[in-house]
């Protein structure tokens, strides 16, 4: 990652953990200040006044007074965010690094940054499956979702679910206990990980080789507003979704709806009508295009998981370096390639660093976000697959005349 492309991505960092600060905002702040970096110099002016204004100016209507006085003490300590990740034991990657979650960026917009806690690398498995249902299970669906974890972990998957009391824990723990691979997306930061009555859960999932993820900065408290987003989290990083029981009214059903609108595969155990638990259930089963679930067996043919040799994602070009990759482009999209690797941008930002017009700037665009190599968000366009490589250097010369 180059020097100008590490600052922005820290700045970003910086940015998106302010409480109140949220994309539209960062969007509406490099529309006026070019970059996330400039932003953090405004805000750093020794005249705390005029920062202040400066910033409120940017999101007129959007930013309080309060929320730019955080911004500016974000930015007198821009190192803040990572130290904290990093003293609670936890990783954090954002768009603009190579190992973001690829299927992070099919949701619009995908998270400005990704906390974690454990193993890293599970929210990028590619057989990963949801397990979710109510926080009110059944006896019969609590036992039915840890026999259904235990069998994805015979099938080499991992299992995703939200840390909440009921379906998802049994979920966990079953995973846990087959000794299996399981990923948690909280609600809130990991400094508030969830029901105290998971504490245990929590540990047990780390200590097995799992991870526990969020979208929030470590400090956030989660609330009934954050709860949905998450469920949009475990229904993208995942090929399927299963919802185990779930009454009319189930958070799951919010999953559920995620994973059909993303394009993934539905899974519903049936329930028998009139069962409150099976309300949700069977709705999904009658109004969308959801399955079945008849059988553990069958459950594995489904999600195309009786074997253990899916094609990784990416293709070719996911293993491109950054000069191979501008190789391969014609002189226009190679121009507003090279911008974008130095890091985000705006596309009037393209079209005065390129000098051509916006409608071949917008073409331009699309190609590369065709290619995997770009993507939206807001009003800024990011770097991704090879544009987020380091250029090859030379090899030394060693002197010697041939």
């Amino acid at each position: 990652m180059t020097r100008d492309l590490a600052a922005e991505r820290d700045a970003w960092l910086t940015l998106v953990c302010v409480d109140g600060v949220a994309e539209g905002i960062l969007g509406r702040f490099v529309r006026r200040f070019g970059s996330a970096s400039e932003t953090l110099a405004v805000a750093a002016d020794r005249d705390a006044d005029r920062a202040r204004r400066r910033l409120m100016g940017a999101a007129p209507g959007y930013l309080t007074l309060v929320t730019a006085g955080r911004i500016r003490a974000a930015a007198l300590d821009p190192g803040a965010v990572e130290r904290r990740v990093k003293a609670d034991g936890g990783w954090v990657v954002t768009p603009l690094d190579a190992d973001y979650p690829d299927r992070l960026r099919h949701l619009d917009p995908p998270p400005v940054a990704f906390f974690g806690l454990g193993r890293r690398d599970l929210a990028s498995e590619l057989r990963s499956v949801a397990v979710v249902g109510t926080r009110h299970p059944t006896p019969s669906g609590r036992t039915l979702a840890g026999r259904i974890a235990r069998r994805l972990v015979d099938a080499d998957a991992v299992v995703v679910s939200g840390l909440a009391v009921g379906v998802d824990g049994a979920a966990h723990a079953a995973t846990i206990e087959a000794r299996g691979r399981t990923l948690a997306v909280i609600g809130g930061g990991f400094e508030h990980p969830g029901p105290r009555a998971h504490d245990r859960l929590r540990g047990a999932i780390l200590e097995g080789g799992g991870s526990v993820v969020s979208e929030h900065a470590p400090h956030v408290r989660p609330t009934r507003g954050t709860f949905p987003r998450r469920n949009r989290i475990i229904s993208v990083l995942t090929l399927a979704t299963i919802v185990v029981e779930a009454p009319a009214r189930s958070g799951a059903l919010i999953t559920a709806r995620h994973a059909l609108e993303q394009g993934r595969r539905l899974l519903v155990v049936p329930g028998r009508p009139g069962e409150v638990a099976a309300a949700g259930c069977l709705a999904l089963l009658r109004e969308t295009p959801a399955r079945p679930l008849v059988g553990l067996d069958e459950m594995v043919v489904d999600l195309g998981l009786d074997h253990r040799s899916l094609v990784r994602a990416g293709g070719a070009a996911g293993t491109l370096d950054l000069d191979g990759a501008l190789a391969l482009l014609g002189p226009v999209e190679r121009a507003v390639a090279r911008v974008l690797h130095r890091g985000p941008a705006t596309a009037d930002a393209l079209i005065a660093a390129t000098d051509l017009t916006a409608s071949i700037v917008a073409g331009a665009l699309t190609l590369l976000q065709l290619r995997g190599w770009s993507q939206p968000l807001g009003a800024m366009h990011l770097p991704a697959g090879p544009l987020l490589a380091a250029p090859r250097r030379a090899p030394p010369r060693s002197g010697v005349v041939r």
